[in-house]
């Protein structure tokens, strides 16, 4: 997924601008307390709306990859020599984690609840 990091006041706006682009409706929007966090999912843009300080700490990911298993994904990928910087956590929407490749690039994996 792309990842578009924006300021708070600009989501609706945001989300207007992707639903025009892509002809597709928002399929996911939540708040992540926890980070004073809002996501929203259209096509294959994940947006992220917050404070500064807090899209700064997220953006250790330079991709977020979307996958059916959370649990099946880091077995996977650390059978392969990748390291998970954080454990799986669930969010209001999905489950996440961040994983450092073994070539250095750090992604973010997503395992979206059913609705």
């Amino acid at each position: 997924m792309v990842r578009v990091d924006i300021e708070t006041s600009e989501m609706n706006k945001t989300i207007q601008f992707y639903e025009e682009l892509y002809q597709e409706k928002c399929k996911a929007r939540f708040h992540y307390d926890d980070l004073n966090l809002e996501l929203a999912m259209i096509s294959h843009v994940l947006i992220m709306a917050g404070d500064t300080e807090t899209r700064k700490e997220l953006a250790i990911a330079s991709a977020t990859f979307v996958v059916d298993s959370i649990q099946e994904a880091k077995n996977f990928l650390e059978e392969r020599g990748a390291v998970c910087l954080t454990e799986p956590r669930q969010t209001p929407g999905s489950w996440i984690m961040f994983v450092k490749h073994p070539d250095g690039s750090i992604a973010e994996y997503v395992q979206p609840l059913p609705h």
